[in-house]
């Protein structure tokens, strides 16, 4: 069975890949269509997008912060790669789930 819209699924995978690399405005002149129908009609996430989320430390530097070994060495020497970074255990407060009220974003109506 041939696949549907094959040329129209080729042109997409082709303009998802080029955005990983090229300005979407340089990729839509290759193209040959605008960065709305690009966005709307051809740009896919991909599970390789999924996969660098996941996997992205960036997105959850308190969290990660507060998972730095805070135990001290059993002799006392601090390992070379902490020295005067190392924070004491107290500065970790931010670390504390943060509870946000259950509504929108949008602010509230009156009545």
């Amino acid at each position: 069975m041939p696949w549907p819209k094959l040329f129209q699924n080729l042109r997409s995978t082709c303009e998802t890949e080029l955005a990983e690399t090229f300005p979407m405005q340089v990729v839509c002149a290759w193209i040959g269509n605008s960065q709305p129908v690009a966005a709307k009609h051809y740009l896919q996430v991909t599970e390789d997008h999924f996969r660098k989320a996941v996997q992205n430390p960036v997105q959850y530097p308190t969290e990660l912060a507060c998972m730095e070994s805070q135990v001290e060495p059993a002799d006392g020497a601090e390992p070379a790669f902490c020295g005067p970074m190392r924070r004491p255990a107290a500065d970790c407060k931010s670390c504390q789930p943060q509870h946000l009220p259950l509504r929108g974003v949008e602010p509230l109506s009156p009545g």
